[in-house]
């Protein structure tokens, strides 16, 4: 059976983001590419590299993931060999120069690519291991936007006044957003926050109901809410991204919050924070 229209569209957007990052490295100078970036310590090569190595690891276990034996990526057995593997890719990479980082950026998304493109509904419930635990190769296709998305503002961001996120992605950063919410409070969450809470990112809504550490996605926002956070949909994925200030989102209004206050200040500490 193939891909519903939702899922396919993901995936277009995912070589659409993709093509506009390529297009804009190809036009770098050797200094661009020793710039730094958001994240401390890295610069855009260590950047670049790390999305190629995300898209070989991405590869090899939805491959093996989609059989129904999900197997770890370059043959390691445990998560810390997985760390050392993919670090080790990287580094190698871009000790290889900025024209072969370039070229493995554009081979290595097109073989992510055709992986997606090649992928039938009855496919996406199939797990496919990740450091974190067996994930649903749905999952991936929204962490491969995540990964793209975050990634290239944070390449922009110390260099571009107001930087934003590209428009390319927002919408459909903004769909799989309540799935990577949900993952990182069932993560994070203790026993001690509990209750169902409701995320407004512009016109779009959802709810998370947190119970036990636990939390649950709930598509319809429910009415018996305890806490309300209202946002406008690019300072609600970088909240959650951990790219935005908690406390300038607040004083600027970008971020607002309704109902138990304890309980709101304390999902957000939870949830809107550094990695």
């Amino acid at each position: 059976m193939p891909l519903d229209v939702q899922v396919r569209d993901r995936i277009a957007v995912v070589a659409g983001q993709t093509a506009l990052m390529a297009q804009a490295y190809g036009k770098w100078s050797a200094a661009d590419w020793q710039r730094g970036t958001f994240c401390a310590g890295w610069t855009t090569a260590d950047a670049v590299a790390h999305l190629v190595t995300g898209a070989d690891f991405y590869t090899q276990v939805i491959e093996s993931g989609r059989t129904g034996k999900p197997g770890k990526p370059w043959g390691v057995t445990n998560v810390e060999e997985f760390r050392i593997a993919r670090g080790d890719a990287g580094k190698k990479l871009t000790a290889a120069g900025p024209a072969a980082v370039l070229q493995a950026f554009s081979d290595s998304a097109a073989a992510l690519q055709a992986v997606l493109e090649s992928l039938q509904d009855r496919e996406l419930s199939e797990l496919a291991w990740h450091p974190r635990g067996l994930v649903p190769i749905e999952g991936w296709i929204g962490m491969r936007l995540i990964e793209l998305g975050i990634h290239d503002w944070d390449i922009r961001q110390p260099h571009e006044p107001n930087a934003g996120l590209s428009p390319t992605v927002v919408p459909a950063l903004l769909a799989v957003l309540p799935d990577m919410q949900t993952q990182f409070l069932t993560q994070r969450a203790g026993d001690d926050l509990a209750g169902a809470f409701v995320f407004e990112a512009g016109d779009a809504s959802w709810g998370i109901r947190l119970h036990g550490g636990a939390a649950s996605y709930l598509p319809e926002a429910p009415s018996d809410r305890d806490a309300c956070l209202h946002a406008d949909a690019e300072s609600m994925i970088l909240l959650t991204m951990g790219r935005a200030d908690l406390e300038a989102k607040r004083a600027s209004g970008a971020l607002t919050a309704t109902g138990d206050a304890d309980k709101g200040q304390k999902l957000c500490a939870t949830l809107f924070r550094a990695f």
